[in-house]
């Protein structure tokens, strides 16, 4: 009897609550940038709206595709797909969490800067999207020897591009290198009692400045190991997961400078490389030495992308030293990140 079965996979579902995670999390973007630019007084704010319209969007594509699948003689229990079950666990944690935000709000203020990222309401809410926008992803995975088309692993992209921008929203303190000239430190002049301390911040910058570089490799190179050890990726997979992931969150950080191209740059260039290597040799666990290259040219390239438009519309205030070692850091990255995955327990 349907009654006891579970909903078979349903790509309109997929792709509806695909999109309506990277709504949300693109909604967090748009606050953040609100918090920087507009003044900021209450909790019911147009910014707010933003991503909570989205998960009022996804509630109803949930009601909707339970109710036909109900009609249709599944039970409760099944009404939607078996991998939306865990998906599931993330409504109520983001309205719990929506609900202590406001009160939060009420009791504490507004947070601004670092502190809108460390809010423990804010990382209970991309808690409850992480959750949410896992549904497309084990749809995908549960279906992957049919799902050899893009078409049919598009909607795991959108939840890998959620998965990273909320990545990069938590961290959005690490998300810019700040190489450009317009980042520089002040200059330091020598013989004057402020030149200890103005070494030391120039020191301090361009250390968290390299520091930046390896956690964005280690970030970037971890999404495409983790695909690529579970399907064989379409082409354009690993471009869309860059460019949804990556552009929303240089958007609400550019301001005036050239961010948000530099960034758009690097998620193609990345994106087209990655799945230029996918398709030629299927990198893999089991296929040592093209997982070991493909861990280190994906970060690689994006670090370079990176320093190569950031040189080229705003100069940098790196030294070829640190500009090279940083390049060769995130190699470094991708390459231990690629130990990690294909170790086996023996």
């Amino acid at each position: 009897m349907l009654s006891q079965q579970t909903a078979p996979r349903s790509l309109a579902l997929d792709y509806a609550v695909g999109l309506c995670c990277v709504w949300i999390s693109s909604g967090f973007f748009l606050d953040a940038w609100a918090h920087g630019h507009v003044p900021v007084e209450s909790f019911f704010t147009p910014y707010h709206a933003a991503f909570y319209s989205g998960m009022l969007a996804l509630m109803l594509v949930f009601a909707g595709f339970a109710l036909r699948n109900r009609s249709r003689g599944y039970g409760w229990g099944g009404a939607l797909p078996r991998p939306y079950r865990l998906a599931l666990v993330g409504v109520p944690i983001f309205f719990a969490a929506g609900i202590g935000d406001m009160i939060w709000h009420r009791l504490f203020g507004l947070e601004e800067g670092v502190d809108a990222l460390l809010s423990p309401t804010h990382q209970v809410i991309g808690l409850g999207i992480f959750f949410l926008a896992s549904g497309p992803i084990r749809s995908v995975l549960a279906d992957r020897a049919r799902s050899t088309t893009l078409p049919l692993q598009l909607p795991l992209a959108l939840g890998l591009a959620t998965w990273l921008l909320l990545a990069h929203f938590g961290t959005a303190y690490a998300f810019d290198p700040a190489a450009g000239r317009t980042n520089a430190p002040p200059p330091i002049s020598p013989f004057t009692p402020d030149y200890l301390t103005a070494l030391g911040i120039g020191y301090y910058r361009v250390s968290i400045g390299v520091l930046i570089v390896i956690f964005q490799s280690a970030l970037v190179s971890g999404f495409a190991l983790w695909l690529v050890s579970r399907l064989r990726a379409c082409p354009g997979m690993l471009t869309l997961v860059y460019v949804i992931g990556n552009v929303p969150a240089a958007a609400a950080f550019t301001n005036h400078s050239n961010l948000l191209a530099i960034a758009a740059i690097q998620a193609l260039a990345t994106g087209i490389v990655g799945d230029a290597l996918v398709a030629r040799w299927d990198p893999q666990p089991e296929r040592v030495a093209t997982f070991r290259w493909f861990a280190v040219i994906v970060p690689m390239t994006y670090v370079g992308a990176y320093l190569v438009a950031t040189i080229l519309t705003d100069g940098t205030w790196w030294d070829w030293n640190v500009a090279l070692g940083a390049w060769i850091w995130s190699g470094v990255a991708g390459y231990a990140l690629s130990l990690v995955a294909s170790a086996r327990r023996a």
